[in-house]
């Protein structure tokens, strides 16, 4: 087991989501806030936000 020391202020969040995500205890809600952090996000497959139209490459390139 360590210990860790923490602002109070970072208590306090660590707090409140602790007992927004129903964890039992601090170290199952730091697990799960890395766990979450390091996912890839849902932005970086397929295509991009907001996106209309599929991307198409011109037949002429602009720079040539």
């Amino acid at each position: 087991m360590t210990t860790i020391a923490l602002k109070n202020d970072t208590y306090d969040l660590l707090t409140h989501v602790k007992e927004e995500i129903q964890a039992e205890t601090y170290d199952e809600t730091v697990k799960k806030l890395v766990l979450l952090h390091k996912q890839p996000k849902r932005s970086f497959f397929g295509k991009l936000k907001g996106l209309k139209e599929e991307f198409k490459r011109e037949e002429i390139d602009r720079f040539n």
